[in-house]
């Protein structure tokens, strides 16, 4: 990693950060965006560099800066890079310098907009250093993130932040399921909520259900040997009723007898979440939070449940279409002939969502389906954890 003398008098050195970089952009007037992009591209060139000068980082910095976005733009970040950006946040167990990115992605799970928060980020970070701090306190720097979310977005996501600060404070664990058929789109969502809620760990019932299957003969858990479509295919009762006719939904019964396996390592792996106060999200055809025992859970953690579906078979065989030439190895025609058992299963899960009062979620797009469900989260937040702007003093 790069190192950068930041004082030739002392020798002292620090690593090279793109983060603190992107904030020196942001602050010389570039977008959110383009700060990213030039900070990226600058770390790429210093990947092989053992040592670089802060003069030297900034010149290089500078002359791209001047070839990309004009004179204007170079010369607000140099003159800005000759004066010290940091403020230190200081509290009762330590400092840190202050991250605009670090907040622009924490108020990401609030302001939910990925834009609008990309913006309040840097208008808080603008108002830090017209005011000229050079130390701030975490209470005084929350009040103004809420002046200026009050402000520039509304009271309400004023409130939300407000709201998820307390929860953060609490060390309360979030612990996110989120339940669909197949081809609705779970593992892509996952790994954005995993990133816009800054959670390290996620899990899938498709792993733990490899896990079991590696470690078990087949004929003690038969129906694992199969897809959740096809689980009553390891179960001879259910295909001698099917024979003689005496079974309306094999599909159904064959599921629900492979997630009555995969059930137990589930609530494990939450139990486990929840003991060691780690935020966890869970995404699979097996989370089925209606059927699941969390009582435990929601009285140690945020546990926030999400179905997640597909409007309509049409839609469904693009989203079986398109996840096929992104993953090759799950070839579309083996979901499509069973097109019919993946949407049973679908209208099952929904029913079971429906009675239990958990939110049904149409994925129609990455973005807004992130959306949606952040918005679930941080109402769950603010009706668990509610605002007191009165503490700020």
């Amino acid at each position: 990693m790069a190192k950068i003398f930041v004082s030739k008098s002392t020798g002292e050195q620090v690593p090279f950060l793109r983060g603190i970089l992107e904030q020196s952009l942001v602050s010389a007037g570039l977008s959110f965006q383009d700060a990213y992009g030039v900070a990226q591209v600058v770390r790429d060139d210093l990947e092989n560099v053992a040592e670089i000068t802060s003069i030297d980082l900034i010149d290089r910095v500078a002359k791209l800066l001047g070839k990309r976005f004009g004179g204007k733009v170079r010369h607000a970040y140099e003159t800005g890079a000759k004066r010290k950006q940091d403020i230190i946040v200081r509290s009762s167990v330590g400092e840190a310098p202050f991250s605009l990115d670090i907040l622009t992605r924490s108020l990401q799970a609030c302001v939910v907009d990925k834009v609008e928060a990309q913006e309040a980020g840097r208008r808080v970070h603008e108002m830090l250093q017209k005011s000229g701090y050079k130390e701030i306190d975490p209470i005084t720097l929350q009040g103004t993130i809420y002046r200026c979310l009050k402000d520039y977005c509304s009271i309400d996501t004023a409130n939300r932040y407000l709201s998820w600060q307390k929860f953060e404070k609490t060390g309360d664990p979030l612990i996110l399921l989120v339940g669909g058929a197949t081809g609705t789109g779970k593992s892509t969502i996952t790994t954005e909520l995993a990133y816009r809620l800054d959670v390290v760990r996620t899990q899938s019932t498709d792993m733990m259900r490899q896990i079991i299957r590696s470690y078990l003969a087949p004929h003690v858990v038969p129906t694992l040997a199969f897809s959740s479509f096809q689980a009553w295919r390891g179960i001879p009762a259910v295909r001698a009723a099917l024979s003689e006719g005496g079974m309306d939904n094999p599909v159904v019964a064959g599921f629900m007898e492979q997630f009555a396996v995969i059930k137990v390592a589930l609530e494990a792996t939450i139990a486990r979440a929840v003991q060691e106060r780690q935020d966890l999200i869970v995404d699979g055809i097996h989370v089925l939070p209606s059927e699941l025992d969390l009582a435990d859970a929601k009285q140690k953690a945020l546990v926030v449940p999400i179905m997640l579906v597909v409007s309509t078979k049409n839609r469904l065989v693009r989203q079986l279409v398109k996840r096929s030439r992104d993953q090759p190895e799950r070839e579309a025609s083996r979901y499509l002939r069973h097109l019919d058992d993946i949407w049973d299963l679908q209208s099952y899960q929904m029913k079971l969502a429906d009675k239990a009062d958990i939110p049904i979620i149409a994925n129609w797009s990455v973005e807004d389906t992130v959306g949606v469900i952040l918005n679930q989260v941080s109402a769950r937040v603010s009706q668990r954890y509610p605002a007191n702007p009165s503490a700020l003093g």
